[in-house]
């Protein structure tokens, strides 16, 4: 059997992986197809899940991307669809309006949810399929995030983001044709996620030694090989070059597919989500629009590599930092925030989310670290000063 590095996305598919970290990785999403052109596969693809009824979930801006031409090649192949598309003229939130509307149109007779979109439109179908039994497939619009391949759904509810259980997707459809026209902010929000790996293996290795916390060699080398890949294509990203966004594309089914593998999102997701996740609390407590969530990881990862370097020497010997000037070059190779101003983050919420970012989640990281050695707060008044100077 080829090593985890050694294959394609689409062999990842129903993937049973007796792995060398001593456990059985498996993979539970039938069908991966990343690729040019490859939506003309989706008549097929429902096909080989299903007889229908199909129900499809768009909103405005997906509905012109792919949701048209999907309905267009189901109605041709004879497939029997009804959808909702949510008319919106800003982006739509995965709240109690939006599952409530989803769930309303969804038929008893329905055999499988298609969501024609990214982020908050598979949260959606992924929660709709968890609690009615209803398989789902995501039919990608956006380069936008990791939770294509995810068994989370990220959720607002009661104005607070929450996150519940979900399911695997059935099959996973990202035509890069499509994806390379989605608004540039999207772009650089699934690169900017991508390159928040440096620093989130990082985090999962020093757990590793310090503490010693379950660690998968190999998913590990899995992911780094596809951040990699990315930062290699980064300024052809920000040229809209469909190569550059197949490799964003796959880093980022990838990413969750190694998170299901290993039971949790350790091989995608350390101190600089934590950071992002903070950061978009504030702004939702305040009734504020936030950046979208890749940015603001990316902007992450330069702090997590900065924390890191000021770590220095209390570090365990021989670690291997994070290279924060590798990640800075990257996200502005692609045109992506690579500093907290870019993105409208306060001096003063900055602070507070150096010294509390770590509270969103029980997960030891740089931040962890930190604070165990008395020095979070030294760092934070150091980097406060690094990225605003005397600004307030």
């Amino acid at each position: 059997m080829k090593k985890l590095t050694e294959m394609r996305p689409e062999e990842f598919s129903g993937l049973s992986y007796p792995c060398r970290c001593g456990r059985n990785h498996q993979v539970g999403i039938k069908k991966i197809r990343v690729g040019s052109g490859c939506l003309s596969e989706l008549p097929q693809i429902v096909r080989e899940l299903t007889e229908g009824p199909v129900y499809m979930l768009a909103d405005t801006f997906t509905f012109e991307a792919a949701a048209r031409e999907a309905g267009e090649l189901l109605s041709q192949a004879g497939i029997p669809f009804h959808g909702r598309r949510f008319d919106t003229e800003t982006p739509l939130v995965p709240d109690e309006r939006t599952l409530g509307g989803a769930l309303a149109d969804l038929e008893p007779e329905d055999k499988l949810i298609v969501a024609v979109g990214s982020g908050t439109l598979n949260d959606t179908a992924r929660f709709l399929s968890s609690r009615t039994g209803v398989p789902y497939m995501v039919v990608c619009t956006a380069p936008s995030m990791d939770g294509y391949a995810s068994t989370v759904c990220p959720l607002i509810l009661g104005g607070q983001k929450v996150t519940k259980p979900g399911v695997y997707p059935q099959a996973i459809l990202a035509d890069t044709r499509v994806l390379k026209e989605a608004p540039m902010p999207m772009l650089t929000a699934g690169f900017g996620d991508i390159i928040g790996k440096y620093t989130a293996l990082a985090d999962w290795r020093l757990s590793q030694v310090i503490n010693g916390e379950y660690y998968c060699e190999e998913c590990a080398e899995l992911m780094a090989r596809a951040v990699e890949k990315c930062a290699e294509n980064a300024a052809g990203l920000r040229a809209r070059e469909e190569g550059a966004v197949q490799s964003v594309t796959e880093a980022l089914v990838l990413a969750g597919v190694a998170m299901g593998m290993v039971g949790n999102s350790r091989p995608a997701s350390g101190a600089e989500h934590h950071f992002s996740h903070y950061w978009e609390v504030d702004a939702l407590a305040r009734g504020e629009s936030h950046p979208l969530h890749g940015n603001s990881v990316g902007v992450g990862a330069v702090l997590s590599a900065s924390l890191y370097q000021l770590a220095g020497s209390r570090l365990p010997q021989g670690f291997a930092l994070p290279d924060k000037e590798r990640i800075l070059s990257c996200l502005k190779a692609a045109g992506a925030p690579s500093g907290p101003e870019e993105l409208g983050i306060r001096r003063d919420l900055f602070y507070e989310s150096l010294l509390h970012a770590m509270e969103i989640r029980d997960r030891f990281t740089i931040l962890r670290f930190l604070a165990g050695e008395g020095l979070l707060g030294g760092c934070a008044a150091e980097l406060a000063n690094r990225f605003y100077g005397g600004k307030e």
